[in-house]
C-alpha cells in the first residue's frame, strides 16, 4: 500500500502545487482542513507523512505539531512557512517536527524531504 500524505489546512493555491508536486509519485495525497480532520483519518492510514503550513495559523500549526507528537511520536511532519516566520520555525524544530521548509519549495525539494522522512530516498542535499 502506498505511503499516504496528508496535508493540513493548505490554502487554495497550495493545494495545486502539492497535488502536482507529488502527481509523480506513488503517494497517496489527502488534504485535511485541520487536526481534527487529519486525526479521524491518520489511524487507518500507515505509514504516513504529515504537511502543514505555519500561515495563516502559527499557533495552530505548532499546536497541531505538538498533538502529532504526543500521539504518534514516530510520525513524520513537515511544516512549510515564509522567511518571515522564523521564530515559529524554531519552536517547530524543538518540538521536534522532521522537518521546516522555507517557502516558496520547489515540487522536487518537497518530494526529497518527505521522501526522506519516509526514508524511500537516502539523504542528499535538495
Amino acid at each position: 500500500m502506498p505511503a499516504a500524505v496528508f496535508v493540513v489546512n493548505p490554502a487554495h493555491d497550495n493545494r495545486g502545487w502539492i497535488a502536482a508536486a507529488l502527481a509523480s509519485t506513488d503517494y497517496v495525497v489527502e488534504f485535511v482542513a485541520d487536526g481534527a480532520g487529519l486525526f479521524a483519518r491518520l489511524p487507518s492510514a500507515h505509514p504516513a507523512c504529515v504537511v502543514s503550513f505555519v500561515e495563516p495559523d502559527a499557533r495552530a500549526a505548532l499546536q497541531l505539531v505538538r498533538e502529532v507528537r504526543h500521539k504518534f511520536p514516530d510520525l513524520p511532519v513537515i511544516v512549510l512557512g515564509p522567511h518571515s516566520a522564523f521564530r515559529t520555525a524554531v519552536d517547530i524544530a524543538r518540538l521536534p517536527a522532521t522537518d521546516f521548509l522555507e517557502l516558496p519549495v520547489s515540487g522536487r525539494q518537497l518530494r526529497l524531504t518527505i521522501g526522506k522522512a519516509l526514508k524511500v530516498v537516502p539523504d542528499e542535499p535538495c
